[in-house]
């Protein structure tokens, strides 16, 4: 079988194999071994032998969710000449039949069935992907991110250099695998360099808590979600065993940060990375006080650039060829990625201040969101906030601000702080008190659909 380029991952994998053969690869939650890195081959082989169906070329859609199966898998269906699409088991039946309309997909695999699809193969341009990430780049439109094994590689090698994850370490695969976060921080490093991990399914707070306490992980990539979550624990007195604590998917929050601190004694590394090229930016420092949605300094091999005010780009070895099925090489184009958020250089590093899109026109006057959250938190007892726009018949659009803080707070109070630091266009008219932001699965928020989302709550007809 003819591969555009070497199985690169393989050749490390191989000498994964020759090193750590019998030792443990895949743990469950409660630290019980799943499989050994030799299981792990053994299992490739299986999955090989379930997928003579399909032809090098054919794209298939992996829907596994955190699966134990999911590292042999992968290399089953490049040994096969297969594209890999990861998504989620569990995404509603429209996303599902909208991601496989969009990669053309001839196989649909899940942890016990593989079903046989009757898209058309696509005619892959020179270089054809090895895997497609599913995303919303920068548009918010679906469509995927065509990357192959060589930046895939790239990325996983700046990470853990960057990041100081070795072979001996075992990071707690409570993130989604499929996701790109869970793929460069988990499944990449287990083929790279032998890194064990830790399959969890179950994301609620007090769950993962315990497992921390079991599993013998050393290295925990969470989100912001989560982290607050584990913060506002009761009756966790127990230190987290982790060495390494690491937050992407959404900037975090100082308060965040110190409950956690104080709760558990271990620092949360902010990680800011993206679909399109991996890992970007990483607080490498121990130093606890860092401003809101601080995101540290480039990764080792990897370059940023400013390119406008606020504005930047990212360059290196890691960034994919491009979207499909629609290319956009202003944004994305193999060598460089501009991605949609706003950021503030500094001598320590950079800051997110938020997206390109999120700016909301207050009767002819433009605001980021950015601003407006920043100055929430700067109130005692406010532990994070979110700020967004929605359409107003008199202003063209209203500020609605949604907040996470003690049981002390009032919207009055609330209203009064921003009164006083900001202009009377920039306050909030809606104030809302809530136990905890909406983030998804990836650890995001989207104001966009934030604001459907409250715009639907208040035509929702008054409960008897």
């Amino acid at each position: 079988m003819t591969q555009v380029e070497p199985r690169l991952f393989d050749c490390f994998w191989k000498r994964v194999l020759k090193d750590r053969s019998r030792h443990p690869a895949i743990l469950a939650d409660d630290g019980s071994i799943l499989r050994t890195f030799q299981d792990i081959e053994e299992e490739r082989s299986l999955w090989r032998a379930r997928l003579p169906g399909f032809s090098e070329g054919d794209c298939v859609v992996g829907a596994l969710g955190n699966d134990p199966s999911w590292p042999a898998l992968l290399l089953a269906c490049w040994d096969r000449g297969l594209i890999i699409a990861p998504t989620e088991p569990d995404i509603p039946a429209v996303q599902l039949d909208r991601i496989l309309q969009l990669t053309q997909a001839q196989g649909l695999v899940r942890a016990k069935t593989i079903q046989r699809l009757g898209y058309q193969k696509i005619a892959w341009k020179d270089p054809r992907p090895d895997l497609l990430k599913i995303t919303s780049g920068t548009t918010g439109a679906p469509r995927t991110v065509r990357f192959r094994e060589s930046q895939l590689l790239a990325d996983c090698r700046n990470i853990c250099e960057t990041m100081g994850i070795r072979p001996e370490d075992v990071s707690l695969g409570v993130i989604p695998f499929s996701h790109s976060y869970g793929f460069s921080n988990l499944i990449a490093p287990l083929l790279f360099q032998g890194t064990a991990l830790v399959c969890s399914n179950d994301r609620m707070p007090r769950a993962v808590y315990h497992h921390l306490q079991k599993c013998g992980a050393t290295v925990f990539p969470g989100t912001p979600a989560l982290f607050q979550a584990l913060g506002s624990l009761s009756d966790t007195t127990e230190p987290v065993p982790t060495r390494l604590c690491i937050s992407a998917g959404a900037p975090l929050v100082p308060e965040t940060s110190r409950q956690f601190h104080q709760r558990f004694g271990r620092k949360i590394h902010s990680f800011y990375g993206s679909s399109e090229c991996g890992g970007i930016a990483y607080d490498r420092e121990d130093e606890l006080e860092r401003s809101s949605g601080f995101a540290g300094t480039p990764l080792c091999g990897v370059d940023v650039v400013t390119i406008d005010k606020n504005r930047i780009a990212v360059l290196g070895p890691n960034v994919a060829d491009g979207y499909f099925p629609a290319s956009d090489e202003a944004i994305l184009d193999g060598k460089r990625f501009v991605p949609g958020d706003l950021v503030e250089w500094s001598n320590e590093g950079l800051r997110l201040i938020g997206r390109v899109t999120d700016f909301v026109n207050v009767a002819g006057n433009k605001v980021h969101p950015s601003i407006v959250e920043e100055h929430l938190r700067k109130l005692p007892g406010v532990v994070d906030a979110i700020v967004f726009g929605i359409p107003s018949v008199t202003r063209n659009e209203d500020l609605v601000a949604y907040v996470v803080g003690s049981p002390q707070l009032s919207r009055q109070v609330l209203e009064s702080h921003c009164r006083e630091g900001l202009s009377s266009w920039q306050v909030p008219r809606d104030i809302q008190i809530v136990g905890q932001l909406p983030f998804n699965n990836r650890g995001k928020i989207n104001r966009s659909e934030l604001s459907k989302l409250h715009m639907e709550s208040r035509s929702e007809p008054e409960p008897d």
